[in-house]
């Protein structure tokens, strides 16, 4: 049924509490589920997130980190000035990781699938930063090469800010190409992510940054997507992922792009042909994040 979608989700994930002013919605998801549920055209099938493990966690992050996040848990605090930690949390994390590496799995298999939270790229091997302290992603990449299911990966990233914990990572590595389109980092967090970092060593030239200038509107910005697109179309990747970040809706609280409600179904068309593709519903922080990932999944199924 080519209206079918797989969505890779557990209760667990709503332990992620990062406190009462953290501008991140805490009822995203159950008003997701039950607009999607009126939806005639589109077919849900749940799928529970397993539990990842600290196993997991050590292909990317150091144990040292590690033990820095299992400390904060413990005692309530802050990995980095926006990053405050807790039991829930970190237990949260653990399934977001689990829940994205069997997002991974499922889009190599050929599903049409979504990890409903996802996309962690702030984190980096050795530090929290930006509401994040596990990369997911990258974790789950690495899973999947150690297990020997795939060599080489390609993200696209697509949050309005730069993920500067996933180009950490992966800066030196041509087995994972990462792409980001995002607003220019002169004016926004994390400060990071320009056109000249393009990757070292090995995996020069495997570092992709588009930066766009705030209050870019729909058209300059789709430009810029097919043109990524385009100049990525060669890279022989085993497992494409792409952080659906729609914080670049325009008036959205933490970005400052200028994306209309409908550039988000342009969006889904555009990765609709696309095989093998894990999606991350990332980074977002306006009323209509549910409406957002609804008008993404309208054009990726071809729901006019």
């Amino acid at each position: 049924m080519s209206n079918e979608l797989s969505i890779v989700y557990s209760d667990n994930y709503l332990k992620f509490d990062m406190g009462e002013d953290n501008p991140i919605s805490r009822n995203k998801t159950k008003v997701f589920f039950e607009k999607i549920a009126d939806r005639k055209d589109i077919h849900i099938n749940k799928i529970e997130a397993p539990r990842s493990n600290e196993k997991d966690v050590l292909l990317v992050h150091t144990q040292k980190y590690l033990d820095e996040v299992n400390r904060a848990a413990k005692e309530h605090l802050e990995l980095s000035a926006d990053t405050p930690m807790n039991e829930n949390t970190l237990e949260a994390g653990y399934y977001i990781v689990g829940g994205t590496t069997e997002c991974l799995r499922l889009a190599l298999d050929g599903k049409k699938v979504i990890n409903i939270i996802g996309g962690m790229h702030h984190a980096s091997s050795f530090q929290a930063s930006g509401f994040c302290f596990f990369n997911d992603h990258a974790i789950a990449i690495r899973k999947l090469q150690q297990d020997k299911l795939i060599d080489k990966a390609i993200i696209y990233d697509l949050d309005v800010h730069a993920g500067q914990g996933t180009q950490e990572i992966f800066y030196e590595d041509p087995t994972v190409y990462t792409v980001s389109i995002h607003q220019d980092p002169r004016t926004i967090y994390p400060w990071v992510g320009f056109g000249s970092q393009k990757g070292s060593g090995a995996g020069e030239g495997f570092n992709l940054n588009v930066t766009l200038p705030p209050r870019t509107k729909e058209g300059t910005y789709l430009e810029a997507l097919d043109d990524v697109l385009n100049r990525t179309s060669d890279y022989p990747a085993d497992i494409k992922v792409l952080l659906l970040g729609v914080d670049t809706l325009k008036d959205d609280l933490l970005g400052g792009l200028g994306l209309e409600e409908d550039s988000f179904r342009k969006i889904g068309e555009r990765f609709s042909k696309m095989d093998k593709l894990a999606i991350l519903f990332g980074g977002g922080y306006s009323t209509k994040i549910p409406d957002l990932w609804i008008k993404f999944i309208e054009g990726y199924l071809g729901i006019s």
